[in-house]
């Protein structure tokens, strides 16, 4: 036997240990050609070789996959701002527009073409179009808006809360720089906006806040007077919002600052346009106002005289609205939605007034029942017109999105305590179907909260469901 026959243990065994791993196992000798060697290319099978180097120096340069080199590509200058951009014009835009029923000073907030030109702040912008995307996550699940629910969105409350600090950054440099009081508030504004959807929040202090810049600036009349852009919507939308939170709050924990503004201030901004969150007469905005003022002075111990007259006077503002004669300086909806939204804001005030004063202030608002010879008119009004506000709430629905009545619903949840249970299942059922709304903001979910404790507790009273300040508004 030859030296060569001796060597060699098994006739399959391959002469090289540089074929591929495929043909060794296959046990047939491999033609060593790279990438792929011709034998697993002919029968379509996976070929890798063993790792190995040429000398003992330098690696085998291997060729690279072209397809490695998408991995790596850097995203293009801006293109958070691009995708928000994107996102803004074809999703947001749309979805407000389908809330409208009149023409409004807020629809010039969205530029037909939007370009990156368009934003004072990119990160105020991204900031909000972040927060749109997280509420309409949670409500797709119909859930609250809230961190830590498991939702798979924790990374975009990472950028949404990066972005809020960078914009509180710019806030307060703009601030100590005496910036236009236009782009200070519209800045506070974009703070304020993507908080009221969350629950829990800080909506109040940058209400607080609000009130603190407006005073800096001198003033309402001021500011309005010398503001080379006119920030009425932004104030607007401030000033609704602080007067419906100190009607749903305690009289000892209110936003001071409101009371700062004469009645001239307050409608002088609340009378720029129709605002369709809370699409209330101004004559009725007012005596909002006015009620929840009352109920401070009730508390801080003003003669009985002097709140008797100021209640009287609020109570025959409201009654004396006619509501199919309804004009503002701005657009209203077209009848029959005018005269319907007309009419369940003036019972929603009258209510407002029953349930949140004392019985001796109440009785002006008990019309028709504080003039007969009833035993309690403030009670057999508010049966009487809890009844009517909420009869008039279906129809206004079918022209209406439900959100917009969110104040018609705070207000029916404390006259219901003692209510059949149907009509407060029907209340909780509307509740969470705006809470299942991708356009609203928290006022849903604050009610779904507040609403079954204080029915649970028996015990009739404004104050006895919102013992705590609370946003209603969606």
């Amino acid at each position: 036997m030859s030296l060569v026959q001796s060597e060699r243990k098994k006739a399959w065994a391959p002469r090289s240990r540089r074929g591929c791993y495929t043909c060794r196992s296959r046990r047939i000798k491999c033609d060593e050609h790279l990438p792929v060697c011709n034998k697993c290319l002919a029968s379509g099978r996976a070929c890798r070789y063993p790792d190995f180097r040429l000398d003992h120096d330098e690696p085998r340069e291997l060729p690279k996959l072209a397809s490695k080199a998408a991995l790596h590509q850097k995203e293009p200058p801006d293109w958070n701002l691009a995708q928000g951009m994107l996102f803004f014009a074809t999703v947001l835009v749309p979805m407000y527009e389908r809330g409208q029923v009149a023409t409004t000073s807020y629809r010039k907030q969205f530029p037909s073409q939007p370009h990156i030109s368009h934003f004072f702040f990119p990160t105020g912008f991204l900031m909000m179009v972040t927060s749109h995307r997280i509420k309409m996550v949670c409500a797709e699940r119909g859930v609250p808006v809230e961190r830590g629910q498991g939702l798979g969105i924790e990374h975009l409350w990472r950028s949404f809360f990066g972005y809020m600090a960078l914009a509180l950054e710019n806030l307060n440099k703009h601030i100590l720089a005496r910036s236009p009081a236009w782009y200070v508030i519209n800045r506070t504004v974009d703070l304020l906006a993507n908080e009221l959807h969350i629950v829990d929040s800080l909506w109040r202090s940058h209400l607080r806040g609000f009130f603190a810049i407006v005073e800096l600036y001198g003033g309402v009349d001021t500011i309005l007077k010398t503001s080379a852009r006119l920030p009425y919507t932004p104030m607007n939308y401030c000033l609704v919002f602080t007067v419906v939170g100190n009607a749903c709050s305690p009289v000892h924990d209110q936003i001071d600052g409101l009371y700062s503004w004469s009645e001239e201030d307050i409608l002088s901004i609340y009378t720029h346009t129709f605002y369709f969150c809370f699409a209330s007469p101004s004559v009725l905005f007012l005596a909002v106002f006015r009620l929840t003022r009352l109920r401070i002075l009730v508390a801080s111990g003003h003669s009985a005289g002097e709140l008797r007259t100021r209640a009287e006077t609020i109570a025959h503002s409201v009654h004396r609205f006619s509501t199919t004669d309804w004009t503002e300086s701005y657009a209203l909806p077209d009848d029959p939605l005018r005269s319907l939204l007309a009419a369940i804001f003036k019972a929603a005030a009258i209510l407002y007034g029953l349930l949140s004063l004392p019985p001796d202030l109440a009785r002006p608002f008990a019309g028709s029942y504080w003039d007969d010879a009833a035993n309690d008119p403030v009670e057999r009004a508010r049966l009487h017109y809890r009844a009517i506000l909420l009869d008039m709430v279906w129809p206004t629905v079918k022209k209406v999105q439900l959100s917009r009545l969110s104040w018609i619903f705070a207000v029916l949840g404390v006259a219901y305590l003692d209510g059949p249970e149907d009509v407060q299942k029907r209340i909780l059922q509307s509740l969470r179907a705006i809470l299942r709304m991708e356009d609203v903001g928290g006022g849903a979910a604050t009610m779904l909260e507040m609403f079954p404790l204080y029915w649970a507790s028996g015990k009739l009273g404004w104050e006895q469901c919102y013992y705590k300040p609370c946003q209603v508004l969606c």
